[in-house]
């Protein structure tokens, strides 16, 4: 009966799952987490802590459905809170548990707490777990503390290009582009974000020419396309440039691709035409 109810819990029919569930003579604890999760995945926190609480041994899956619950509802005291009960029962987290306790942190940048979990993550040899490692960094680096997280960078035995990434943010963040290109320019694999990082970070410290250098590096030396993002802080560059020229050429390959320019890029092109002296063109986009 357990493939049945984890058809309907997959399926969405949840109700159904838990009427199953009930009827079974013999639960198992992969039975219980099936439902818990369920009702944690649609949201129904205080269902799937009742299922929890009726568990009778619960285990570090049960226990992470409901942090990852927590966290993806904003509830993240809630998820910090049974993290350390978590701890304080004697159930070793997962990879899973950590990074969904550190995305927490990071999210109230609750530094003390993270650096507990760092703790956590040390004693229990998790650290060798890139996806544990970038949420290191993520923690640390919105929390206030960037030495921290260029130890636990430079640490990583393994890197991905989010951990390079993260660390391009971090530097952007605190004012210093020159390292952010530095991190960017050792990189072997870059991906949008890196790219985007890069163009936006550039924008907002007032170096719009450099935004639109790695802008046009990016469509020489890659097939990635730029996304709304992309598209809004090159424009955005373009008219703290007052450069309607370069704008154009912006909008004529937005033109070419076919790229939609409603939301954000609809609303850099408006300003981008107003600031660069293109009023007229402004009225015929409009129109």
């Amino acid at each position: 009966m357990n493939n049945l109810v984890n058809f309907y819990a997959k399926s969405g029919s949840i109700s159904d799952a838990h009427h199953i569930f009930n009827e079974m003579p013999n639960k198992n604890t992969s039975s219980w987490n099936t439902v818990l999760s369920a009702y944690a995945k649609q949201g129904r926190i205080d269902a799937a802590y009742q299922v929890f609480e009726e568990m009778p041994e619960p285990d570090a899956v049960s226990w992470t459905a409901l942090i990852v619950g927590y966290t993806q509802l904003g509830c993240v005291e809630n998820a910090a809170k049974m993290f350390l009960e978590m701890i304080s029962c004697r159930v070793s987290p997962t990879q899973f548990t950590m990074t969904s306790i550190l995305a927490s942190c990071a999210t109230i940048e609750a530094l003390d707490v993270g650096r507990k979990i760092h703790s956590f993550v040390v004693k229990l040899g998790l650290s060798s777990y890139v996806c544990v490692a970038n949420s290191l960094l993520n923690m640390y680096a919105k929390s206030g503390d960037p030495m921290t997280a260029k130890i636990v960078f430079d640490m990583m035995k393994l890197k991905n290009v989010s951990s390079w990434n993260a660390m391009i943010s971090l530097y952007m963040h605190s004012g210093q582009p020159g390292l952010a290109l530095a991190q960017f320019e050792q990189m072997s694999e870059r991906d949008l974000v890196s790219w985007n990082s890069m163009i936006a970070g550039y924008n907002q410290h007032g170096f719009h020419l450099e935004a639109l250098d790695i802008f046009s590096r990016m469509l020489k030396d890659t097939s990635l396309k730029p996304d709304n993002f992309t598209l809004a802080s090159v424009l955005s560059a373009c008219a703290n440039l007052e450069d309607l020229n370069l704008g154009k050429q912006i909008h004529a390959h937005i033109i070419r691709t076919e790229f939609y320019t409603s939301g954000p890029v609809g609303n850099a092109l408006v300003s981008m035409y107003s600031k660069s002296g293109g009023v007229g063109m402004l009225k015929r986009f409009r129109a």
